[in-house]
């Protein structure tokens, strides 16, 4: 396949990728909370996590340049922590759902500690940050596992990392774990995106994954629940399947679709919708709570609250991107991850 995804340094047809998770993420909250094809959105979104920063890291470690770990902390932070801060302080300002009670808790990236502690999902208002979460730690992580071992080891590290996690949570009750330990322990599709970026220019990979037959076998996988049920829909078979199904469906868009698929997953709107997918992910059930608050009948989650609450939280997060995000973004130009190795070292 051509790699007709990229654009630049982007990769357009992952952002595709992004925004379909996102309307995932609208459509659970906003209109049905119980979907049968619960484990697709938060899957994409690790996975897409764990191989976009894999990808940064490995290249980088590929060039022989020094990866210098403060400034990746620093551009993640001035990409992450921004609108985040922005969505706690108003939260916070309005005591939403009570979240002032466990504000710290939330803005140290713990949510979802506190949630597996209080076995409860209050405040809603913060109850997805758990996700973000994951991928947070994640990204403490990856340059430590990547910069100082092999690429061997680093295959053996998150092999492990998603071997551990499907154990502890196939197995929470035989060890002494909460159910709710799952949500601090959902580290699996995160390290696959990891395992996938280290794993993309095999050829034998790439043949198989990036097939059309494949491709097809993983679209019928991920939608296989719609036909055998919704109990299939929440098992371990298929949060297994689906991650195999999901990164197929990652590296194939990394390389680029062609045709109809390569416009679905990169045009104009997708573009736009991507750009701002973060900040709608963090604003969406803040911006429920300031609606709903004032027309209760938003409260009841459904086709209409869903249009109406994800044309809202679009609009605010393109603002927020505008007027806050863009220009922190902009920062990330004074900190490079990489620094080429002086001429010196290099005859050395």
């Amino acid at each position: 396949m051509a790699a007709t995804g990229a654009r630049g340094d982007r990769r357009e047809q992952i952002d595709g990728l992004r925004v379909i998770a996102m309307t995932g993420v609208l459509y659970v909250h906003y209109w049905n909370e119980h979907p049968t094809l619960e484990s697709v959105r938060v899957s994409l979104f690790f996975i897409i996590s764990g191989f976009l920063i894999g990808v940064i890291l490995l290249s980088a470690k590929d060039t022989q340049a020094t990866i210098n770990v403060t400034n990746f902390y620093i551009r993640r932070s001035l990409r992450l922590l921004p609108a985040l801060f922005l969505m706690l302080f108003v939260a916070a300002l309005f005591n939403m759902d009570g979240i002032r009670n466990s504000l710290a808790w939330h803005t140290f990236q713990m949510s979802s500690l506190y949630f597996a502690i209080t076995q409860d999902w209050e405040p809603w208002v913060a109850a997805h940050l758990w996700s973000l979460n994951i991928v947070e730690q994640f990204y403490l992580t990856a340059p430590l596992i990547i910069i100082f071992l092999s690429r061997r080891h680093i295959f053996v590290a998150y092999v492990l990392i998603f071997t551990m996690s499907v154990i502890a949570r196939t197995y929470s009750d035989e060890l002494g774990l909460l159910a709710w330990s799952n949500i601090v322990l959902a580290f699996d599709p995160v390290a696959a995106g990891a395992i996938l970026a280290l794993v993309k220019d095999n050829a034998d990979v790439r043949a198989v994954l990036t097939s059309k037959l494949n491709n097809l076998a993983s679209v019928a996988i991920i939608a296989s629940p719609l036909f055998v049920g919704f109990k299939f829909g929440h098992s371990e078979t298929y949060k297994l399947l689906c991650i195999y199904a999901l990164a197929s469906i990652v590296l194939s868009s990394y390389i680029g679709y062609k045709g109809v698929s390569a416009y679905l997953l990169a045009n104009p709107v997708t573009r736009f919708l991507s750009r701002v997918s973060y900040a709608t992910y963090v604003y969406h059930m803040a911006l429920w709570w300031l609606v709903a608050e004032q027309w209760p009948a938003l409260y009841r989650a459904g086709p209409m609250t869903f249009l109406i609450m994800s044309t809202i939280t679009v609009i605010v997060a393109t603002i927020s991107w505008h007027l806050v995000e863009k220009h922190f973004d902009a920062l990330k130009a004074l900190f490079p991850v990489t620094q080429p190795v002086p001429l010196a070292a290099e005859r050395a």
